[in-house]
């Protein structure tokens, strides 16, 4: 797979982008970001992908004094970058304060509320509105808001400290800091699954995930945590006494397949993801009012990993059964679409690529400017450069640090006709690249 790249410049310090020539290219369709994730602005919208629905859910749940669960789907870094850039005129704030308070909800209201009386919250509360910047993605306010060195040993502290060091590697400089970061953060999720005193869901659930942080060390080591892990969260269901709620279950099964994958062992992992993908679907069916998108959400995650293990094993129509079935669950969240676009990409079957990639584009942040960037690639290999153009201003609009729909514009305009097209992308090319020195 050819690869996206971006400079790691600021985008705060470039100029203002110029308008590409009119006239040499087909524009495409505004992406949908804003209608689709308008949760993330007001805390109450309730469509569009689940991880927005979910958003909205924890709008309600900290309105109402309810514990906010922390989720799987969370908000990528890269998130509210895409949002301001699609649509630098409208309200993107970088702290849920910085929203005019006549563009606020009730509950964007209560979350401003209880983010400027802080130190008037007790840890619980602390707790329940850190996991709900997390969701929206404010890590400037996390990393402002609670201190670098958390203290206390409590389930809140604990999570006030683990989101905090996620906050630090999300606006890490460099990949050492954001590594080291990653560190400490994997060491409160020990402390957690380690602590007899909480919940046995608790540390069944942090032990699990353990599994996951442990995979993504050197293989043997990994394979000695991971194992390690899997003995501590069975130690700790058959000491609860009771057996484990289906949604737990489900999750800890998709945690532990990673065992048997790191040891070439494929058959046990399609056994072991069979076992996630069956108490995901039996969540769903057991879930009330209070828990169906938890139950929703986790089936997204289950199928994207038993996507990519079908693949793995040379299941090539399995795979394409689970990516499919990503999109039918998650319809309109960009990243199914992207997966399976990079599934048939990888095939070779491009046209059907193309439209995957042309669908997930439509859909918006924070994949756009990515899948309008794959989608001209497979234009190209179709011998279709005149429907390349487009996507490739679009990519490059759409992500002010993103260097490859240039690079490709650059390559591709050769005739008399684009040759306007082509000095603005080499044009903004060097705007972009002398920003990143």
């Amino acid at each position: 797979m050819e690869k996206f790249l971006r400079t790691k410049g600021d985008v705060g310090d470039l100029p203002p982008m110029q308008e590409p020539p009119r006239g040499t290219f087909a524009p495409e369709p505004a992406p949908r970001s804003r209608e689709l994730l308008a949760s993330y602005f007001d805390l109450e919208s309730p469509g569009g992908p689940l991880h927005a629905q979910c958003t909205a859910d924890v709008g309600r749940r900290l309105a109402q004094d309810l514990p906010v669960p922390v989720h799987q789907i969370a908000s990528l870094g890269l998130l509210r970058q895409a949002l301001k850039t699609e649509e630098p005129g409208r309200p993107n704030p970088d702290d849920p304060r910085d929203l005019p308070v006549p563009l606020r909800s009730a509950r964007w209201q209560n979350l401003c509320a209880l983010t400027e009386n802080w130190s008037g919250l007790s840890t619980g509360d602390r707790s329940r509105l850190v996991t709900a910047l997390a969701k929206l993605g404010f890590w400037k306010t996390i990393a402002a808001l609670v201190p670098a060195d958390p203290v206390g040993r409590d389930l809140d502290a604990l999570r006030l400290a683990y989101f905090r060091h996620n906050a630090d590697a999300q606006l890490a400089g460099d990949a050492r800091s954001a590594a080291a970061a990653f560190v400490r953060a994997r060491g409160v999720m020990d402390a957690i699954a380690r602590t007899e005193e909480f919940d046995p869901a608790v540390r069944y659930g942090a032990a699990a995930h353990m599994i996951v942080l442990c995979a993504k060390g050197e293989k043997q080591k990994a394979l000695a945590d991971m194992r390690y892990w899997l003995a501590a969260a069975d130690e700790v269901a058959d000491r609860a006494g009771v057996e484990m709620e289906p949604l737990h279950t489900s999750i800890y099964w998709r945690g532990v397949a990673f065992i048997p994958f790191f040891e070439g062992d494929h058959a046990e992992v399609d056994r072991q993801l069979q076992l996630a993908e069956k108490y995901a679907l039996e969540a769903v069916a057991l879930a009330d009012g209070d828990t169906r998108l938890l139950a929703l959400e986790n089936v997204h995650p289950v199928l994207e990993t038993s996507g990519r293990s079908a693949k793995a094993r040379g299941d090539i129509e399995g795979a394409e059964r689970f990516y499919r079935r990503m999109t039918e669950w998650d319809p309109l969240d960009p990243k199914a679409h992207v997966r399976l676009a990079d599934f048939l990409m990888g095939e070779s079957r491009i046209a059907e690529a193309r439209e995957a990639y042309r669908i997930a584009a439509g859909l918006g942040a924070p994949y756009a400017s990515y899948a309008h960037c794959q989608a001209a690639r497979c234009s190209l290999r179709l011998e279709q450069p005149d429907q390349a153009h487009g996507a490739l201003v679009a990519s490059a609009s759409l992500d002010r640090q993103a260097l490859s729909p240039l690079i490709l514009l650059r390559d591709i305009c050769t005739d008399g006709g684009t040759g306007p097209l082509r000095q603005w992308a080499v044009d903004e090319l060097a705007v972009r690249m002398r920003a990143a020195r």
